[in-house]
């Protein structure tokens, strides 16, 4: 059973607060208060080094200045600092489907998960039609995670992978520079050597506990400078080459460096996990789970109950994505047609993507593009 979202009810008032705004204030109120809006201070300089020149006794303050804006707009909550307020204002355990393109999350905002997780074994897939071997590049992983962190301002954050950070210290940095930019509300980080693979595939390789340390703490220094409550996860593949051991020493060096969770990749038992929750407490510990993967499967139910905090589901939505799409172009190549529901129609497809919320923001701007309907 997914928890309830703490933030959710929050979250659902603004928006509707946001849409009711958009609706009725936006083509009513605020074209009456643009009309009668006394004259500002506030934005004297900008008025006068504006290069949009005025005629002699031309009003100036004919746009609506964000200090009339009412007060019943609300300004949505970032992403990182919804997820960072579920951790530590709640004892719930977050549940994150495994998302890697726009329809995939927008159908996980549809149902109402409180988080989602953007893989980087989904989106090497999806963007590059590659496997998961450290082909794809920062700027794949950012320009996607971009896109599926900002698809609703007041949707659900966005958990990112961020595999090794793409190089050294400085890179590592970099790398959460431009997810904190791009509205990533956490991300992991892992000590696998550059040429990195699944963390569910045989024979991967990580590099000396310094190293690691090295990533962990530049990446830690570059959200300290941005002042952002971005949620850095730590997460160490050494399970399969240096044992349980060495991975719970990386974690508390890693947290002893500034990362807010633990993520240890692979267990080999449900004992081991319940294991490392303990050993780790109270520090925030995040559970992958890849279904036919290295470890064994264990319920969010369980998960719960072993005291893990965040749970992420790589393949979630991946997997099944490619069982329907075969199945479906069997179906066209045998049958000579696709065989889609009478009820998934273009529209349904389309709402899911937006549909209602473009054709607001058109309407309450004065638009008539869909005056006809859709």
């Amino acid at each position: 059973m997914t928890p309830v979202d703490p933030i959710a009810r929050m979250e659902t008032e603004s928006a509707v607060v946001l849409q009711a705004a958009a609706a009725d204030m936006l083509t009513d109120r605020l074209s009456d208060q643009i009309k009668h809006l006394p004259s500002s201070t506030a934005n004297d300089n900008i008025k006068e080094q504006s290069t949009v020149s005025q005629k002699p006794n031309q009003v100036s303050d004919t746009w609506l200045q964000l200090n009339h804006v009412s007060s019943s707009v609300q300004q949505p909550m970032s992403g990182a600092k919804k997820l960072r307020k579920m951790l530590l204002e709640t004892n719930e355990l977050i549940v994150c489907p495994g998302v890697y393109d726009g329809i995939s999350a927008r159908t996980a905002l549809e149902l109402g998960f409180s988080a989602m997780y953007m893989t980087g074994a989904g989106t090497t897939a999806s963007r590059l039609g590659q496997p998961d071997l450290g082909i794809a590049s920062l700027n794949d992983m950012r320009e996607t995670a971009e896109t599926l962190a900002n698809l609703d301002p007041f949707g659900a954050p966005l958990i990112a992978d961020m595999d090794t950070g793409y190089g050294g210290p400085i890179m590592a940095a970099r790398t959460v520079e431009q997810y904190i930019r791009a509205g990533v509300a956490g991300a992991h980080l892992e000590d696998q050597v550059l040429m990195k693979r699944c963390g569910h595939l045989s024979g991967k390789k990580v590099v000396p506990k310094e190293e690691y340390i090295s990533r962990i703490r530049a990446a830690h220094a570059a959200r300290v400078r941005l002042q952002s409550d971005f949620v850095l996860i730590a997460r160490t593949d050494a399970l399969q080459s240096l044992g349980y051991d060495e991975c719970i020493s990386r974690l508390r060096a890693a947290r002893e460096e500034g990362a807010d969770v633990g993520l240890l990749e692979g267990f080999t038992s449900k004992e081991q996990a319940a294991q490392a929750v303990k050993d780790l407490a109270p520090w925030p510990l995040l559970l992958n789970s890849v279904e036919n993967g290295k470890s064994p499967i264990i319920t969010v139910e369980e998960a719960q109950k072993m005291g893990f905090r965040i749970m992420i589901f790589s393949f979630a939505t991946l997997a099944p994505a490619y069982m329907a799409i075969r199945e479906t172009l069997l179906r066209l190549k045998t049958q000579g047609v696709v065989g889609t529901p009478k009820d998934i129609t273009p529209v349904k497809l389309f709402e899911v993507c937006g549909l209602k919320h473009s054709m607001a923001v058109d309407m309450s701007a004065g638009g008539a593009s869909f005056a006809d309907g859709v």
